[in-house]
């Protein structure tokens, strides 16, 4: 989404963000200055489109909407910059991440990589175990932050529900119900469509159609958990000053099987 904004934003010509954009008959958009320089080389003065090489007697046309464009595109030219290079920045801190099967509810099914979730209708094991969640299909993730900044990618089914964020290591795994950040869960849910923050009430976010890559990054010394649609290279939502003194832990919790089909299935993305 960035990059097309900025090529929105862009004269085909010097390559630069527009300044006095100006368009043709053709709907091709132009700095006017760029526009002039390209009739004084032109041999016969005639007014000629740069791209499509179409002549027309029309004038130009003043853009407005593109001028607009433009200078937001301008003052906001730091922020966008941070979003083009989202990935690269961040695969700095990529962590090789893995499901921990003894924190999985016992209708999860692992793949054997303990890189995919999905639930499914037969209870696979019937031993009780304090580290599992009981009533809730969800899993931990293996790796426990205490310090320093993570990151790690999920993809998800397009148009299931899902929960995915981090969690504290002693939250309790016989909650049935309250996965919010008053009880040590700061994740993010689809549900019916929508997409939601676990806050008190609940926060909705919006989000962009088709999401199915999410990208996760934590900072535990600024106290701070960002996510990211990674397809449309866009922040989806940032937390900030969650006070947390104990390690930290990723969570996953894919969507429960319908009855005519199965839940959809979140897999952990290898770098």
């Amino acid at each position: 989404m960035s990059m097309r904004l900025r090529d929105e934003a862009t004269c085909p010509i010097c390559l630069e963000l527009f300044s006095r954009p100006i368009s043709l008959s053709c709907v091709h958009t132009f700095c006017y200055n760029c526009m002039q320089m390209w009739l004084l080389e032109s041999k016969d003065l005639k007014l000629t489109c740069p791209i499509c090489r179409e002549v027309t007697d029309k004038p130009p046309i003043e853009e407005w909407q593109i001028k607009t464009l433009t200078l937001l595109t301008a003052q906001h030219s730091f922020l966008l910059e941070q979003n083009l290079h989202l990935n690269d920045e961040f695969l700095k801190f990529w962590e090789d991440m893995t499901l921990d099967a003894a924190t999985a509810n016992s209708y999860l099914v692992l793949s054997d990589d303990l890189r995919k979730v999905q639930c499914g209708k037969i209870c696979h094991n019937l031993m009780e175990d304090p580290q599992r969640f009981t009533y809730v299909a969800c899993v931990l993730g293996t790796l426990c932050f205490s310090s320093g900044c993570h990151y790690w990618e999920v993809e998800v089914e397009e148009g299931k529900e899902w929960a995915l964020g981090v969690c504290k290591e002693s939250v309790d795994r016989k909650r049935k119900s309250g996965f919010s950040s008053e009880h040590g869960f700061w994740i993010i849910s689809m549900k019916a469509g929508a997409l939601y923050f676990s806050s008190i009430p609940e926060t909705r976010i919006p989000a962009n159609r088709g999401l199915s890559h999410i990208g996760i990054f934590l900072d535990v010394e600024m106290e701070e958990i960002k996510f990211f649609d990674v397809r449309n290279d866009a922040l989806i939502y940032i937390h900030r000053n969650f006070s947390c003194l104990e390690p930290l832990r990723p969570f996953f919790c894919p969507e429960l099987p319908g009855e005519s089909d199965s839940g959809g299935a979140l897999s952990i993305c290898s770098r």
